[in-house]
C-alpha cells in the first residue's frame, strides 16, 4: 500500500453522528482500516507509545474530515486529533502514535476511536482498545508457584505469559515454550535455571522485590549483564528476566526443598512480580 502524503488542518472539535464501526457489512460509501487488528488487549506503560496505521477512503470525491479520540472511565472523551484534508483526495493513509498517559491508578483501560467522514457527510468509524498501566505502582505478587525437580514428572518450567501455570517440560506440547525450565542434580542442591525461548536472566539480590515496580525492573534489567541461565540458586535469590533488552518480571526464591530418603524429589517455592499482563 502506497503511502501518500497528507496535510491536515487541526480544527475544533466536530460531533459527528450516525457512525459505523468496522463490522458492520461491506456498503459504506466511506471507510476507515486501522492496524494492528483488535484481536489482542496491548498492554501500554505511562509514556510509552503505541503506532496505528489508518487507510482511509470514499467512493465519492473526497475525504473532508477525521478525528481520533480516547475515552476511558476516568477521563471521559479526549480529542486527540480533528483535522479537515486540504488535499482533496478520495483515499490516504495516515500513521498515528498514541502515547500513554500518566496516571494516578494501578491501570485504566482506553478506548480510541477513528472516524472519518467524506465530503457528501457520510461516516464510518473504527475502535481500538488498549491496557495502560502505571510505571511507578508497586507491583503485585504472584505467590505460591512451585517448581519441582525435573526427576519427579512434576512441573518444572514456566511460560512468562501465565506465570501461574507451571507445566512438566518432558511431558507438554509446550516444552519449546518454556521462558525458564528447572535442571539439578538428584538431590535438589545444585539448581539451574535455563530456557528454551532465548529467555534472559539477572541476579540481583540487592533488588528491592517488596516495592519493584515496572521502571526499577526495567532500568535494573537493561543496565545489568544478562545470562543464558542461572546457576546455582539459593534461597532469597532474586532473579530478573526477560528477552533481548526488554525486561518480563523477577522472581524470588523463598524456599529449596532438597530431596530426602522419603521419595521427595525437591522443589522451589517462588514469588513473581510480572511487568506484562496475559494480553
Amino acid at each position: 500500500m502506497k503511502k501518500l502524503l497528507y496535510t491536515a488542518i487541526c480544527l475544533t472539535t466536530l460531533f459527528i453522528p450516525g457512525a459505523c464501526t468496522e463490522d458492520t457489512p461491506d456498503v459504506s460509501d466511506v471507510v476507515v482500516f486501522v492496524e494492528p487488528s483488535n484481536d489482542s488487549l496491548p498492554t501500554l506503560y505511562s509514556g510509552d507509545k503505541k503506532r496505528y496505521e489508518l487507510e482511509l477512503s470514499t467512493i465519492h470525491d473526497h475525504i473532508h474530515r477525521f478525528s481520533i479520540k480516547s475515552f476511558d472511565v476516568y477521563r471521559g472523551y479526549i480529542t486527540l486529533l480533528d483535522s479537515v484534508c486540504e488535499q482533496k483526495r478520495n483515499s490516504f493513509t495516515y500513521d498515528f502514535v498514541y502515547t500513554a498517559s500518566e496516571i494516578d491508578r494501578e491501570q485504566l483501560m482506553v478506548e480510541l476511536r477513528f472516524t472519518v467522514e467524506d465530503n457528501e457527510g457520510n461516516v464510518a468509524e473504527n475502535k481500538r482498545n488498549l491496557r495502560v498501566r502505571n510505571k511507578l505502582i508497586t507491583l503485585n505478587e504472584l505467590n505460591g508457584i512451585v517448581l519441582y525437580s525435573p526427576y519427579s514428572d512434576n512441573p518444572d518450567a514456566i511460560n512468562l505469559a501465565d506465570v501461574s501455570q507451571p507445566f512438566t517440560s518432558k511431558f507438554s506440547p509446550d516444552s519449546l515454550k518454556a521462558d525458564l525450565y528447572v535442571e539439578a542434580d538428584t538431590t535438589f542442591i545444585r539448581i539451574n535455571w535455563k530456557s528454551r525461548t532465548k529467555a534472559k536472566f539477572v541476579r540481583n539480590n540487592s533488588f528491592n522485590y517488596t516495592t519493584a515496580t515496572a521502571t526499577q525492573i526495567q532500568a535494573v534489567y537493561q543496565s545489568s549483564v544478562r545470562s543464558d541461565a542461572v546457576q546455582n540458586l539459593s534461597v532469597n535469590d532474586i532473579i530478573l528476566i526477560g528477552h533481548n533488552d526488554t525486561a518480563e518480571g523477577v522472581f524470588h526464591i523463598k524456599n529449596i526443598i532438597p530431596a530426602d530418603e522419603s521419595g521427595n524429589k525437591g522443589c522451589l517455592q517462588l514469588g513473581y512480580k510480572g511487568i506484562k499482563t496475559v494480553q
